[in-house]
């Protein structure tokens, strides 16, 4: 029962994926041709980052915390979990409310920072666009407090519309006002994206939040354990933080369009990232439901079935992102505004992100098994460890390789992370073997050098054909070998018999 459940989830959340990328594709060609890579869309791009990366911050530790302690207030009774929402509602609120004042008040500084060798009036400009964005963190929070309660009571598909409501209006928006209000119209969608998605995640998780009570929430003992959870997770995420914004400080300091490309590419990179996350936060409840009825083998079968499985498709994906990316970029964003010099930028950082997405599943599924055992404290040390190897990585390449430099240094600071999460969660799941990663290590290797140099020997005979026809076929030619390959390593595994297994019993019943 509970992996037909999980099962389901899986290919629920993953079907509303890939309509919502899909979406997401088409927005972001639609804004490309529409704006292209500007000084323009560099302030839009830094301002409304700087605001999105701390929603990325404190939504992250809300999806992260609220969880285990809303399922063990459940435990006790529907009406606790129930105040423990709308408690913890109020506080997030609260602190929205005055991060979103500081952010204005200190616009002056912020910009200075994000942009040091902006001119005066570029920075004036820059601050604008700071204020306009700042009280949007308000709804931002409001939908990631409402998107984990919904996770919490496994309702996993509301929160991952975020994308697709965010890619129709915008979309609309472009074609709609762009010769009225240019790049302004940017700001206005975002905005409206960002209440539209508040108000219908807010609907939705009802519910699960009592109805408002004048008191002070921090009386309640369940919030308290919630805030102690925040606390070292806050300094993680605070990391990441700061090194999303020494990244964009340094590449700012690049040719104007550079904040931009870069801005383009990480949409294409988190086509995976984003995959990979929220399949992780589905395994998230599962493992955390699992952990708390104390089937510690089931948590370690969850974890290294999943772990595995997710590397041997990410291996190939990997390997066409690095070495297709051009060509990707092209068939994205190659029209219009957006040209030649903007692909080969934006190649270059879709080519240096592309090497993060095998260690992204480990960082994932591991820290997730971690903060399911309520041990926040390894996680998050792995976390600074992995900033600051990012941060001094990125000034000392970019130096040297530029924009490409960054995307391969937050690459190689995920592939840290995620291999200090697997050794850090023996403390709390002593169960854990890796014995998958033992078996498979020699496929990976033999795949990823064949899907390496079927990619380069293709590419150079089809260099006359379309980057549309050259990708579809050196996919299908990629997945094809590289299925024939592993394929020894799913049957010594045991995956091909479980599945062989499943059919069977689905037949009989």
């Amino acid at each position: 029962m509970g992996r037909s459940r999980l099962q389901k989830n899986l290919l629920s959340v993953g079907g509303i994926l890939i309509c919502s990328k899909l979406l997401g594709f088409v927005k972001q060609m639609i804004l490309a041709a529409t704006y292209g890579a500007t000084i323009e869309t560099d302030l839009i791009g830094l301002s409304y980052g700087f605001i999105g990366d701390a929603q990325y911050m404190f939504v992250q530790v809300l999806l992260t915390c609220i969880v285990p302690v809303y399922f063990s207030a459940q435990e006790r009774s529907q009406q606790e979990a129930k105040i423990f929402a709308r408690d913890t509602l109020t506080v997030a609120t609260a602190t929205a409310v005055l991060l979103s004042g500081l952010i204005i008040v200190t616009s002056p500084w912020i910009s200075r920072l994000l942009a040091p060798t902006y001119s005066e009036t570029l920075l004036l400009k820059l601050e604008n666009y700071i204020c306009i964005f700042a009280p949007l963190l308000i709804f931002f929070i409001w939908s990631g407090v409402s998107h984990a309660l919904l996770n919490a009571e496994k309702r996993f598909t509301a929160g991952q519309m975020e994308g697709l409501y965010q890619s129709i209006i915008l979309s609309i928006i472009a074609l709609t006002t762009a010769s009225q209000l240019g790049v302004d119209g940017l700001s206005t969608g975002y905005w409206i994206a960002g209440v539209i998605t508040a108000a219908i995640l807010l609907l939705q998780a009802k519910t699960y939040i009592a109805p408002f009570h004048c008191h002070n929430p921090f009386h309640n003992p369940n919030v308290c354990r919630l805030l102690k959870m925040v606390a070292p997770l806050l300094v993680g995420y605070s990391a990441v933080y700061v090194n999303q914004m020494v990244d964009k400080i340094l590449v700012s300091g690049l040719e104007y369009g550079t904040v931009t490309a870069m801005s383009y590419a990480a949409v294409l990179s988190n086509l995976v990232g984003t995959f990979i996350c929220s399949i992780c936060s589905v395994l998230y409840a599962h493992i955390s439901e699992q952990i708390a009825k104390g089937n510690q083998k089931n948590v370690v079968k969850l974890a290294e079935s999943s772990t595995c499985l997710f590397t041997l498709l990410m291996l190939p994906i990997s390997v066409i992102t690095i070495c297709q990316a051009k060509d990707i970029i092209s068939i994205v964003y190659g029209r219009g505004a957006f040209g030649e010099k903007e692909v080969k930028l934006a190649a270059f950082v879709l080519a240096g992100y592309g090497f993060s997405f095998i260690p992204l599943v480990w960082r994932e599924i591991y820290s997730q098994l971690q903060y399911g055992s309520q041990d926040s404290r390894h996680p998050t040390q792995n976390s600074v460890i992995g900033i600051v190897i990012n941060i001094i990585l990125s000034i000392a390449l970019c130096l040297h390789l530029g924009v490409f430099g960054v995307a391969v240094a937050t690459s190689i600071s995920v592939c840290a992370i995620g291999i200090l999460n697997m050794i850090t969660s023996r403390h709390v799941v002593q169960e854990l073997s890796f014995g998958w990663l033992r078996k498979s290590v020699i496929f990976l290797l033999i795949g990823g050098i064949a899907c390496t140099i079927i990619c380069e020997k293709l590419s150079m005979l089809l260099v006359e054909y379309s980057a549309i026809f050259r990708f579809i076929i050196i996919t299908i030619t990629v997945m094809g070998i590289y299925g024939i390959i592993i394929l020894p390593l799913l049957w010594k595994l045991g995956y091909l018999e479980e599945l062989r297994t499943r059919r069977r019993g689905q037949r009989k019943d």
